[in-house]
C-alpha cells in the first residue's frame, strides 16, 4: 500500500481533479478528450483515463492543456498505479518542456514526494524549494515548507523501520456500491420492518412496519419522505433482521443511504465485500459454466473491487453497479454455483509484488490477448499479451459487420467528433497482436486520427466488438471482419470457460491471463 503522507499528497492532486467534473460543452476534440479523461478517472477506469489524456496532448496545441494532462497520467501512474518511475518519467517531462505553466507545479511537488518515499531526502528536498521559489503562492506551499524541514530531519532508515504488513482481508470488509444517480423519486420497501436513520445512525427517524412502501422523492433542491421534508441530507435504510431492502424492485443486502445531490438522490449500497461478490458474478459470467472459471471470475472481481476500494477513499463509493466497475445487480440473482464459486475462493485476491492488481477481464480474446500499453499506452507490468488458443471455441470469436459513412459520421457526431463529409477510415498503427492502434479519419474539413479503442467505442461497442479488426472499402461503406468481443486485456471469459473444461483449476487460469503474479 502506498505510504501514508504521499497518498494523503497524491489526494490532494486527485481531489482537485474531481472537482473540475461538471458536465460541458466543448467545441473541439481535444476539450472533449480532456472531459473524457476526466470522467474515465472519476470512474476509476485509469488505464482508460490514460489514453484519453493521451488523447489530449496528441489532438491539442494549448500548451497549459498538454502540461495538464501529462501531469494527470503521472498522477495515475503514482497513485492509481503505484508506478513511480512511469510517474516521474511524465513529472520530468513537464518540468522540463512545459515549465512555464502553472500546471507544472504540481510535477515540481509530486516529483519531490515520490523522491522522499525512496528515501532520497536530499533530492527531494531540492525540489521542494524549487518548488517554493517557482511557485511561492502555489496552493501546496505550506505541505510543501513542512516536506522541507521532514527532509532535514529524516525518518529512520528503511532497514531500521518496522517492515510492511502483509495484506489482509478483515472477515467483515466491506464494499459500497453506487447503484443509482440523479433520481428524482426512490421507492424502498422490505419484506421486515426497516429503520430510517440519519447519517451517523445514533437516532431513527421513523420505523417503517411490515412491507410497507417508502418513498423519497426530489423536490425544490431537496429530499421528501413521504410527502414531508426531510432535515437532512443523507438518510440510511437498515433492517434489524438483515432482511434484503427494495430498491425501485432491485433488491439489495446491507443497507441502503440515500444523499440528496444538486441534480437528484444518489443511492449507495454497503454490504460485505462476499455478499457483494454474490451479486457481481451472475452477471459476469453464467452460473451454468464450470465451477473453475466462475472461481477464477470470483478472484478477479474480488481483487478488483478492493482494488478500487483502496483507491477511492476520497469518494463516497467504491464501485459503481455498471460496466463502469463490474457489473452488479444484488440479492435476487444470485445463484448457488456463483455463490458456491465465491464462497470456495473466500479471501482470495491476485497479487503482483505484494500489490493487488487491477484486474481487468474481457468476454473474448479473439486468440490472443492484448498488452495494456498497446490499447491504452498504459504500462501495467501484469497486463501483458498472450496467445490465447482457448478463446478460439468460444463466442465471438470470430464476426462481421458493415458499416456506411453517414452511419459513421453521425456515430462521431454524437461523440463531439465533428466531421464534414467522410470520405475513408483506415488503420494506420496495429499493434504486435493485429489491434488497431490508430485510426485516420479523412473528412471533407481534413483529416484527424484517433485511437483504434475511441473509435470502436464512439461508433458501438457492441457492432465493432473488439479492435482486433482488419476494413475493406466497398461502395457504401465499409466491412469489417474481426475477432473477440472487448478489449482483450487481462482474462478472456471464454478462454477461462474452455481452460475450465479442459481441466485446468482457476490457479492456473488466473496466472495464464495475469503475468507473473500470485494468487493468495
Amino acid at each position: 500500500m502506498i505510504p501514508r503522507l504521499l497518498a494523503q499528497c497524491h489526494l490532494f492532486t486527485i481531489a482537485l481533479t474531481l472537482a473540475i467534473l461538471a458536465p460541458a460543452t466543448f467545441a473541439n476534440d481535444a476539450h472533449s478528450a480532456m472531459e473524457m479523461a476526466n470522467r474515465y478517472l472519476k470512474m476509476g477506469m485509469y488505464l482508460e483515463a490514460i489514453g484519453a489524456y493521451r488523447d489530449v496532448t496528441d489532438q491539442s496545441t494549448d500548451y497549459d492543456m498538454q502540461a495538464k494532462a501529462l501531469v494527470r497520467i503521472g498522477d495515475i501512474y503514482g497513485y492509481f498505479l503505484n508506478n513511480y518511475n512511469d510517474a516521474l518519467e511524465h513529472y520530468s517531462f513537464v518540468v522540463q518542456r512545459y515549465s512555464k505553466s502553472l500546471h507544472a507545479a504540481n510535477a515540481f511537488f509530486n516529483i519531490g514526494m515520490i523522491l522522499y518515499e525512496k528515501n532520497k531526502y536530499g533530492n527531494a528536498c531540492a525540489w521542494f524549494q524549487e518548488y517554493l521559489k517557482r511557485f511561492p503562492r502555489g496552493t501546496r506551499r505550506q505541505t510543501a515548507e513542512f516536506m522541507v524541514e521532514s527532509c532535514m530531519t529524516p525518518p529512520p532508515a528503511a532497514s531500521e523501520r518496522k517492515p510492511d504488513t502483509a495484506l489482509r482481508i478483515r472477515p467483515d470488509e466491506t464494499i459500497r456500491v453506487l447503484t443509482h444517480e440523479n433520481l428524482t423519486r426512490v421507492q424502498i420497501m422490505s419484506d421486515s420492518s426497516y429503520d430510517i436513520t440519519e447519517p451517523e445512525k445514533q437516532h431513527t427517524i421513523v420505523r417503517i412496519q411490515g412491507s410497507r412502501r417508502m418513498v423519497v422523492e426530489f423536490r425544490e433542491g431537496h429530499m421528501w419522505l413521504n410527502g414531508a421534508p426531510l432535515r437532512y441530507d443523507r438518510i440510511v435504510v437498515t433492517t434489524p433482521e438483515a432482511t434484503p431492502i427494495a430498491v425501485n424492485e432491485k433488491t439489495y443486502r446491507g443497507e441502503v443511504s440515500l444523499r440528496e445531490t444538486p441534480h437528484g438522490i444518489t443511492v449507495v449500497n454497503t454490504l460485505g465485500l462476499e455478499e457483494y461478490l454474490y451479486g457481481v458474478l451472475p452477471k459476469e459470467m453464467s452460473p451454468r459454466w464450470p465451477l473453475e472459471a466462475l472461481k477464477a471470475q470470483a478472484v478477479a472481481a474480488r481483487t478488483y473491487a478492493l482494488y478500487q476500494k483502496e483507491k477511492g477513499k476520497d469518494k463516497g463509493y467504491d464501485v459503481y453497479a455498471s460496466t463502469y466497475s463490474q457489473v452488479y445487480e444484488g440479492y435476487r440473482v444470485e445463484s448457488e454455483m456463483t455463490t458456491r464459486a465465491v464462497n470456495e475462493t473466500r479471501g482470495q485476491v491476485i497479487l503482483h509484488g505484494g500489490r493487488l492488481i487491477l484486474a481487468y477481464f474481457h468476454s473474448n480474446s479473439g486468440g490472443v490477448t492484448e498488452d495494456a500499453q498497446h490499447v491504452w499506452t498504459a504500462d501495467v507490468p501484469y497486463l501483458r499479451g498472450v496467445r490465447d488458443d482457448f478463446s478460439t471455441k468460444g463466442s465471438n470469436y470470430q464476426w462481421t459487420h458493415h458499416l456506411d459513412m453517414e452511419t459513421i459520421r453521425t456515430s462521431l457526431g454524437s461523440c463531439g467528433v465533428s466531421v464534414g463529409s467522410l470520405y475513408g477510415v483506415a488503420p494506420v498503427k496495429v499493434s504486435p497482436s493485429g489491434r488497431v492502434q490508430t485510426m485516420q479519419i479523412i473528412h471533407s474539413r481534413g483529416e484527424m486520427t484517433m485511437s483504434g479503442n475511441q473509435f470502436r467505442l464512439k461508433i458501438d461497442p457492441k457492432l465493432i466488438k473488439s479492435t482486433l479488426f482488419e476494413l475493406q472499402r466497398d461502395a457504401s461503406g465499409i466491412s469489417i471482419r474481426g475477432r473477440g468481443y472487448g478489449h482483450g486485456v487481462g482474462m478472456s471469459q471464454w478462454g477461462a470457460y474452455h481452460m475450465a473444461k479442459g481441466g485446468h483449476p482457476y490457479t492456473e487460469i488466473l496466472k495464464y491471463y495475469y503475468s507473473d503474479v500470485e494468487v493468495r
